[in-house]
C-alpha cells in the first residue's frame, strides 16, 4: 500500500494541493479524508468541487488498485449527489469498484462528515489506459 501511495502522490500533485489524504487502497477499494479549510469553502460551506474531487479520487484509486502496476485509469464520467452542506471538520470518502470490465471500471463512493452523517454519494466510470 505504501508503494502505491507514493506512486499516486508523485503522479497526482493535486492530492497534496487539495489536502487529500489517502488512508487505504487495495482490492478495488480506496478511502480518502480531507480536513475542511477556509480556502476550500464558498460562502462558508465546502465547495462542491472539493466533494466531487473526493468522490472522483477515491473511485479512481479503487479502480487503479485492481490494475497497478500494469495500467492506469482516467475518469470518463462522474456523477455527484450533494445531500447535506458542510462547513467544518473532517470529510471521509469510501469507494469501491463494483464492476471491472476489460477497459471500463464502474465505481461508487460515499462521503461522511465528522459526525458520521452521509453528506454526498456518487460514482464514476473509468477508462483503463495501458
Amino acid at each position: 500500500m505504501e508503494e502505491l501511495k507514493k506512486v499516486l502522490y508523485n503522479r497526482i500533485p493535486y492530492y497534496s494541493t487539495l489536502g487529500l489524504k489517502l488512508l487505504e487502497i487495495g482490492n478495488g477499494r480506496a478511502n480518502f479524508e480531507i480536513i475542511v479549510r477556509k480556502d476550500l469553502t464558498q460562502n462558508g460551506m465546502v465547495h462542491g468541487g472539493v466533494i466531487a474531487s473526493l468522490i472522483d479520487s477515491s473511485c479512481a484509486c479503487a479502480a487503479f488498485s485492481l490494475i497497478y502496476p500494469n495500467g492506469y485509469v482516467t475518469t470518463i464520467d462522474l456523477q455527484v449527489e450533494f445531500l447535506k452542506p458542510v462547513s467544518k471538520g473532517r470529510l471521509l470518502a469510501k469507494a469501491k469498484c463494483i464492476k471491472s470490465g476489460k477497459n471500463i471500471y464502474f465505481c461508487k463512493a460515499k462521503v461522511w462528515n465528522g459526525e458520521n452523517e452521509l453528506i454526498s454519494t456518487g460514482g464514476s466510470q473509468l477508462l483503463r489506459i495501458s
